[in-house]
């Protein structure tokens, strides 16, 4: 009789590590986005050589988090006014799809997670807990995912997620966004609360939008 035997867990490499921790930075909005990054000084505050950092960097072009210039140098990510709206209408595509997805086929489980969402969503705006509650309204439409029952679709929107996520943390430092962002989120639990999906998804396309507006007059250019 076979032994089970234990899975071997493979340990994270030092440069996933640095792609991890320069990919929160970005996300989190301790890197501007525009902003010119150094290898040396991500080494060096990492405490590693610059070997891990180059790959980590390499990582995170791939992902669109950072682009490279040839003799200019390595910059956090920005967008045209073009690509603004390019990736969200592929945002909208991919959420409108996995919201319905999830509101018929786990729409029990889907409501409570998204309760809870708001629930802290509230509690970090009472505490003036902004990262707190950008990491929530990122989960919120995380939720549409975790609960769609298509890991294609969600593996598709892994491709811009952490890009919309730095996106709304920017966009968090114009007067009034994040007010309205958070109406809007309550709107969206309560239209799926209400068996109304339609009115759910009209809410989502409005909240894009106004998003999809704002990123394209306050998102910085390149100056390379």
């Amino acid at each position: 009789m076979r032994q089970s035997m234990r899975q071997i867990t493979r340990p994270q490499s030092l440069f996933e590590t640095a792609a991890q921790h320069i990919r929160q930075a970005i996300t989190k909005g301790h890197f501007k986005l525009g902003e010119p990054i150094s290898e040396g000084a991500l080494a060096s505050s990492l405490g590693i050589s610059k070997t891990p950092v180059r790959e980590a960097l390499a990582k995170l072009k791939v992902e669109g988090l950072v682009q490279a210039f040839p003799q200019k140098g390595t910059f956090v990510f920005t967008l045209s006014e073009k690509e603004v709206i390019d990736i969200c209408e592929l945002r909208y595509t991919l959420e409108s799809t996995a919201l319905a997805f999830a509101f018929d086929r786990n729409r029990e489980p889907f409501l409570a997670a998204e309760k809870k969402t708001v629930d802290g969503m509230r509690s970090a705006r009472k505490a003036n807990n902004e990262e707190r509650y950008l990491e929530l309204d990122t989960g919120f439409h995380l939720n549409f995912f975790k609960y769609c029952g298509n890991q294609y679709l969600d593996d598709a929107y892994q491709l811009i997620a952490a890009r919309v996520a730095a996106m709304r943390t920017h966009l968090s430092l114009v007067p009034g966004h994040t007010t309205k962002s958070f109406k809007e989120h309550i709107s969206m639990l309560q239209s799926i609360s209400d068996n109304d999906v339609a009115k759910a998804l009209k809410i989502l396309d409005e909240h894009i939008k106004r998003t999809k507006r704002s990123a394209a007059i306050h998102f910085p250019k390149y100056n390379v």
